[in-house]
C-alpha cells in the first residue's frame, strides 16, 4: 500500500485540489493524490466545466476521509459544493449498515460524521451548463450486475461508453480487473476507457493505519456519477448504473437502525444522483437496466442470454488477504455467486471456480445463520430466502455436497412449501423508470428470460 500517513489529527487541515491536463490532483498533507482521465476526454471540457467538477468531485471523493483519519476539520481551497447536503445525506444513511459489519458504535459514528467542520474558499459562481447527447456512460467492473447492464445495452442498441475505474487502493484486485477489462475488449471489440483513481487512498483504513473498516466507501457510486461528466459532455446523456433490486432490501441492525448493503446503489439514492446531474443539463439521467432484477435473476440471464461476457464474472473484493488469483473462497460474496450458479446449471469451472460446498464454508452462507463472516450484503430477509431459493434449485438439479445435505436436513420442508412464493419473489421484474421505449423493449426481454422460473 505504500508508506503510512503519520500525522497528528487533531486542528484544521488543509486540503487543496487543482485541476491538471490529466484531471485533478490533491495535495494533502505533503502528499500528491492523482485523478487521471483519458487525456482527450478531460481537455474537451469547458473550464466552466472542468471548476464544477473539481468543487464537486474533490468534496465527494474527500467527505468521508475525515471520518477514518479522526480529523475533525478539513479545510478546501475550492468553493463550497453545491451538492453537499446531498452527499452527506447519502453517506449518512450508509453508516449503519457499515457500523453493523465492523462493530462500530452507530450513533457515535454519525455524531462524528454530523460534527466534522468542512470549510471552503469563496462561493460558487459556476456557470455549469453541461451538452447532451444520445449515448449512455456504462460502469463496468466485471461484476455480474456491470455485465449484464453491458449485455442488455448493448442488445437495446445503445451508444456506450464502458468506463473502469480503477481505485488503486487494491493492487491484486485492480491487476486481475484490468487484465479481465482487457479480455472484454478485445474479445467484444469495444473500447472501455480507463480512468486511474488514486486519491480513494485517501478513504482507505491502510493509509492511515487504522482498524479495518469500508466507511471509506459510502460515496464511490455516487462519486462516479460525477466521474462521469467528462464522458457525458457532447456525448451522452444517460448513466447506467448495475444497481439491481437487492440494493433496495434493507435490515434492521444491532443496534436496532435501517442498514443498507450500499445505500448510493437503492433507488432512492439514485434519484438523488440524477437530481445532481440535472444541474447541469435536464436530460442527464442516472438509470439502472438491471434495477427490475434480483441477484439470482440477474445471473440467469447473464449466462443465459450473454455466455460470452459471463465468462468474465470477476466479482471478489477480497484477494488482497488470499493467494488466490481470481475467487478468495473466504468471503460470502464468493459463496453466494456459486450457488446462484449452480441453481442455474451453470459450471463452475467455466468462470474458474470451484465448488464451495463443502462443511468448511459454511459460514459464509446467510442460510445457515449469521455469523462474523456475513456481511451487510446478506444481512437481509430477502438475501437469505434468495439463498433458500438456490440451494433448493442446485439439490433439484443433483449438485451434491456436505452443505446440500444440511440444507436437506434443516430446509428441504421450508423450500417446498415456499417455492412458488420465493420464485414470484425472486424472479419477478420489479419496476422501474426508464423511458417508456426503453422499458418496453428490456421487459420484453427479461419476461422472456425468466418466463419459465416465476
Amino acid at each position: 500500500m505504500g508508506s503510512l500517513l503519520h500525522i497528528k489529527t487533531a486542528g484544521i487541515k488543509n486540503i487543496d485540489i487543482k485541476k491538471t491536463e490529466r484531471g485533478l490532483a490533491v495535495y494533502f498533507c505533503g502528499r500528491k493524490y492523482n485523478l487521471f482521465f483519458p487525456k482527450n476526454k478531460w481537455i474537451a471540457l469547458p473550464a466552466r466545466l472542468t471548476d464544477f467538477f473539481t468543487q464537486e468531485f474533490g468534496f465527494v471523493s474527500t467527505a468521508v476521509m475525515p471520518l477514518i483519519s479522526e480529523i475533525d476539520n478539513l479545510n478546501y481551497n475550492t468553493p463550497k459544493p453545491l451538492f453537499e447536503d446531498d452527499i452527506k445525506e447519502i453517506i449518512l444513511h450508509q453508516i449503519p449498515g457499515i457500523a453493523d459489519d465492523y462493530d462500530l458504535d452507530t450513533q457515535q459514528t454519525i455524531y462524528r460524521f454530523k460534527n466534522i467542520h468542512y470549510s471552503f474558499t469563496g462561493t460558487s459562481n459556476i456557470d455549469s451548463d453541461a451538452n447532451a447527447h444520445d449515448g449512455a456512460v456504462l460502469l463496468l467492473s466485471c461484476g455480474k450486475d456491470s455485465l449484464l447492464t453491458l449485455g442488455l445495452a448493448r442488445e437495446l442498441d445503445l451508444d456506450i461508453t464502458p468506463i473502469h475505474i480503477n481505485d488503486t487502493t487494491t493492487p491484486n484486485e485492480n491487476r486481475v480487473s484490468l487484465e479481465t477489462i482487457k479480455k472484454i475488449a478485445k474479445n467484444e471489440d469495444i473500447k472501455i476507457e480507463i480512468v486511474i483513481n488514486n486519491i480513494e487512498k485517501l478513504n482507505d483504513f491502510e493509509e492511515w493505519n487504522k482498524p479495518q473498516t469500508c466507511l471509506g466507501y459510502s460515496h464511490l457510486i455516487t462519486g462516479f456519477c460525477f466521474l462521469a461528466l467528462p464522458f457525458l459532455h457532447n456525448n451522452a446523456s444517460m448513466v447506467l448504473l448495475g444497481n439491481q433490486q437487492n440494493m433496495n432490501f434493507s435490515f434492521r441492525t444491532k443496534q436496532d437502525y435501517i442498514g443498507y448493503a450500499s445505500y448510493d446503489q437503492t433507488t432512492t439514492a439514485r434519484h438523488q444522483q440524477q437530481k445532481m446531474l440535472k444541474h447541469l443539463n435536464k436530460q442527464y439521467q442516472v438509470m439502472s437496466l438491471v434495477e427490475p432484477l434480483t441477484d439470482i435473476a440477474e445471473i440467469k440471464i447473464l449466462f443465459s442470454r450473454y455466455p460470452e461476457l459471463a465468462k468474465h464474472i470477476f466479482s471478489c473484493n477480497c484477494l488482497y488477504d488470499s493467494n488466490e488469483k481470481r475467487w478468495c473462497y473466504a468471503c460470502n460474496k464468493c459463496a453466494r455467486l456459486s450457488i446462484f450458479m449452480l441453481a442455474h446449471g451453470v459450471h463452475l469451472k467455466n468462470v474458474g471456480m470451484n465448488s464451495m460446498l463443502s462443511r468448511r464454508f459454511k459460514n459464509y452462507y446467510a442460510l445457515f445463520g449469521m455469523n462474523p463472516e456475513i456481511d451487510r450484503y446478506e444481512k437481509s430477509t430477502e438475501a437469505r430466502d434468495q439463498q433458500l431459493l438456490a440451494f433448493y434449485m442446485a439439490y433439484k438439479n443433483g449438485i451434491k455436497g456436505q452443505l446440500i445435505d444440511s440444507f436437506k436436513r434443516k430446509f428441504l420442508s421450508e423450500a417446498v412449501t415456499r417455492e412458488d412464493e420465493l420464485r414470484k419473489k425472486f424472479f419477478k421484474i420489479y419496476k422501474t423508470d426508464l423511458p417508456n421505449n426503453l422499458r418496453t423493449k428490456l421487459y420484453s426481454i427479461l419476461k422472456e428470460e425468466l418466463k419459465n422460473l416465476q
